[in-house]
């Protein structure tokens, strides 16, 4: 695909439109990459800022040592990192405790579930759960490929 060149136009078009469009719609408009546009904005110094307000917070406070950052998005309409973020800027953590019966869900489910399964199944990362497996010594056995057994 060819390198899009912004007109004076384009970008006076993007200045007056990017805090009420998507960048997908944005995207579309112009027949561009979504990347492209955000790319474009950035050049431009053009950013949205979405306000976190008390109701969001709050509803942060109340669920996140439930709910993970995915579910926490999808109800709060953001991403992720987002959630990542203010949960950072709350000073709000998960600090998750290995009980005996979480090590022994990731020794029961080692072989059935991934590190992400277990993960979300106990309100953690996947990388906790690795971590956690590599510090009790557990390993599933090698995968065995299709050109072995030819």
């Amino acid at each position: 695909m060819p390198r899009r060149r912004w007109t004076p136009y384009d970008r006076e078009y993007l200045a007056r439109n990017y805090e009420r469009k998507t960048r997908a719609e944005l995207a579309k408009y112009f027949g561009a990459s979504v990347d492209s546009v955000a790319h474009q904005l950035w050049r431009m110094g053009l950013v949205k800022v979405e306000r976190w307000d008390e109701k969001q917070d709050q509803y942060l406070k109340d669920n996140y040592p439930f709910l993970t950052n995915k579910e926490l998005a999808k109800r709060l309409k953001t991403t992720p990192l987002a959630i990542n973020n203010r949960l950072i800027r709350l000073g709000l953590r998960r600090h998750f405790r290995w009980t005996t019966e979480a090590q022994q869900f990731l020794r029961d489910n080692l072989l059935k579930m991934s590190d992400r399964e277990m993960g979300d199944a106990l309100l953690t990362t996947s990388d906790s759960v690795s971590k956690k497996l590599r510090r009790m010594k557990l390993k599933r056995p090698p995968r065995t490929r299709k050109t072995d057994l030819t």
